[in-house]
């Protein structure tokens, strides 16, 4: 007898299948669809615990919250921050069900932060910001990668 990872594939098809004839049915928005593929996600983290369904999990409903938000007359960047938020919330929610650092495993910081700030800063100072951050952004990773080789260099 099958356990019910073994049947996940099926219940994520059914479960899709049903949000978007919903969709059709209700006469929804095409844009709920990204946010309702990510809840699915969502609820097969819950029952699996595998990370490999958290990653699109925060991913897509970050960026089907901000796609809502945006059509509803949000702001800023809300599309781009979702997205970032989303990066974000895959690392914290693997931190609080883990418990404990899990190597590699800070990987969504990076987009997350990257993303965030971005649309943070499209939303705050316009494009102009958007852009200068951008384009400046490969400093910050100078920056670290000449700190990382000197860290060891410089005594104390």
């Amino acid at each position: 007898m099958r356990g019910m990872s073994g049947g996940l594939p099926g219940v994520i098809l059914i479960v899709v299948g049903a949000a978007l004839f919903a969709v059709q049915l209700l006469h929804l928005d095409a844009d709920v669809i990204v946010l309702i593929i990510g809840l699915v996600f969502v609820t097969a983290f819950v029952v699996t615990r595998r990370y490999g369904l958290l990653i699109p999990a925060g991913i897509l409903t970050g960026l089907g919250a901000g796609i809502l938000l945006e059509d509803y007359g949000a702001r800023g960047e809300p599309t781009l921050l979702g997205l970032g938020l989303g990066f974000l919330a895959i690392y914290a929610v693997d931190r609080l069900t883990t418990g404990a650092r899990a190597p590699g495993r800070w990987w969504p910081l990076i987009p997350g932060a990257v993303v965030t700030v971005v649309a943070g800063a499209s939303g705050t100072f316009g494009d102009e910001g958007a852009r200068a951050i951008e384009q400046g952004w490969p400093v910050v990773l100078i920056a670290a990668g000449a700190w990382l080789l000197l860290r060891g260099r410089v005594s104390t």
